[in-house]
């Protein structure tokens, strides 16, 4: 009993190892990843690319106003100025004035929805640069705190692997080998016994299997191969 005693021990501190292994694997992975930092990095230059196209926008509405003021001038010039005293001539500029000025006004209500839009869109650019702060700050907290627990994790980690290299130097190779022949091919090589049951099957023991067990016998479930173990 003895015996299987010591490799279930052996089973539960391996067992233990895998657990630290897998949660430094996990752990990693997450360091590693910074895709939600990324994201809210993308999403500022989205953010400010939309907020510069716009202001772009209003500078174009801005000259073409500004363009289409001082045609209206020359217009205005000539139409006063007394120089042309032709009818006709002086209807079709009057008529030109009319239509830049119709244009100017279309343009002036584009410019005053576009400097709407350009406060929206500072505004949420605003919004988004808070958004890439936050996240700043929350991966460093999360880079600082998963870094001490990986540390802490590893140091776990070589204290489970020494104990696991002492722990095996008590064993007789033969019975090394079954056991990390057992660990490889079924997960767990030693099952406890628990009212007569095998828990690695569930299989009932016989009363002469339990008392092979009892005698100290390395005894192997005929259910599933597990070496059994009496608490």
């Amino acid at each position: 009993m003895q015996l299987a005693k010591e490799l279930y021990q052996l089973q539960e501190l391996e067992l233990d190892l895998e657990s630290h292994l897998m949660q430094a694997s996990k752990l990693q992975a997450i360091l590693q990843d910074d895709s939600a930092l990324r994201q809210a990095e993308n999403n500022l230059v989205e953010a400010a690319s939309h907020l510069k196209e716009q202001q772009a926008s209003l500078r174009e509405l801005e000259s073409q106003s500004a363009d289409l003021d001082a045609k209206i001038n020359e217009i205005k010039k000539s139409l006063y100025s007394g120089r042309i005293n032709n009818p006709k001539e002086l209807s079709n500029l009057s008529k030109e004035q009319e239509i830049l000025e119709a244009k100017r006004t279309q343009i002036d209500d584009q410019a005053l929805a576009g400097m709407d839009r350009l406060e929206e869109l500072q505004t949420n650019c605003n919004q988004v640069m808070e958004g890439l702060e936050t996240a700043r700050s929350e991966w460093q907290q999360d880079q600082t705190q998963n870094t001490q627990s990986l540390n802490l994790i590893h140091l776990e980690i070589e204290k489970l692997k020494n104990e696991r290299h002492e722990f095996m130097s008590r064993f007789e190779q033969p019975d090394l080998v079954l056991f990390q022949t057992l660990r490889k091919s079924k997960g767990k090589a030693v099952s406890k016994v628990e009212q007569g049951n095998c828990r690695g099957c569930g299989l009932k023991l016989t009363a002469a299997w339990m008392q092979r067990a009892r005698a100290g016998t390395l005894v192997q479930c005929s259910g599933c191969q597990r070496i059994l173990y009496l608490d």
